[in-house]
């Protein structure tokens, strides 16, 4: 009788797990589907629709590296180069460490017009950047829960002991626990403010004087073409105050650019 009940509890299991996938994958099943239609497209060679297809998943906000990336790809086989270029940066956002996100960027940029050096770097700066933006925003978070628990345990063997040797072992370990908890958290929320702050955009027009204020009567500082990655800084009245690569500063129209 009780080889049955298992059989039974176990086969009920089952069940449930399987119907929680299949209400899970139903559930996801317009996105999932509209994603392999728009690989279906690339792989045709019908890069048009492949972008019109990865674009309703963008409106639906169905985004993810991989959407923005394959975006990029069908926006660079039809020559859309400023499109490709925004999309490729989107992904980048999202995965910064991504080498094949990184390498079709660059080949990207390589066919805009303006070639402008950036201000070095110091080393450390780039070190920082890339330990900040490593892995996932959802899996930091996590990590700091799992750490936090991790220290309530550590902290009610501490209460609960009566070892000394012990105790101080727990205490230290607790205190260690909890500092790299918060590290890891405010790495969280670095990270997290990486991706919020929309302050980089693309040139979308074929050229755009950036100008010396916000008026279109003053003089023009320099000339950018479609494509260019700027860095906005400021907003008046439809005009954006930007930086490039080399730290020029002028302003631009609002409608020559699109935000990453």
């Amino acid at each position: 009788m009780k080889l049955k009940t298992e059989i039974f509890s176990n086969t009920a299991l089952f069940l449930l797990v399987l119907m929680l996938s299949s209400v899970q994958i139903l559930f996801a099943q317009p996105e999932v589907k509209l994603f392999a239609e728009g690989n279906k497209y690339y792989m045709d060679q019908s890069y048009e629709k492949a972008a019109e297809t990865y674009e309703k998943l963008v409106s639906m906000n169905k985004v993810s590296p991989e959407v923005y990336f394959n975006l990029g790809n069908s926006y660079y086989k039809t020559g859309n180069i400023a499109s490709a270029i925004l999309n490729y940066e989107r992904a980048k956002r999202l995965k910064p460490s991504d080498a094949d996100i990184q390498y079709n960027l660059k080949i990207a940029n390589l066919n805009t017009i303006d070639k402008i050096e950036p201000v070095p770097q110091v080393f450390y700066e780039k070190w920082w950047d890339r330990f900040v933006n490593e892995g996932s925003v959802n899996t930091r978070a996590m990590s700091v829960i799992i750490m936090l628990w991790i220290s309530l345990g550590l902290a009610a063997i501490y209460l609960f002991s009566k070892q000394i040797v012990l105790r101080k072992a727990m205490f230290f370990a607790t205190i260690t626990m909890l500092v790299i908890a918060l590290f890891t958290w405010y790495l969280t929320y670095l990270q997290n403010k990486h991706l919020n702050d929309h302050k980089a955009a693309i040139i979308f027009t074929e050229s755009a004087y950036v100008k010396s204020s916000p008026d279109d009567k003053s003089s023009n500082l320099f000339m950018l073409h479609l494509g260019t990655r700027i860095e906005v800084l400021d907003t008046l009245k439809g005009w954006k105050k930007v930086r490039i690569a080399n730290g020029n500063e002028g302003w631009v129209i609002e409608e020559a650019i699109e935000v990453i």
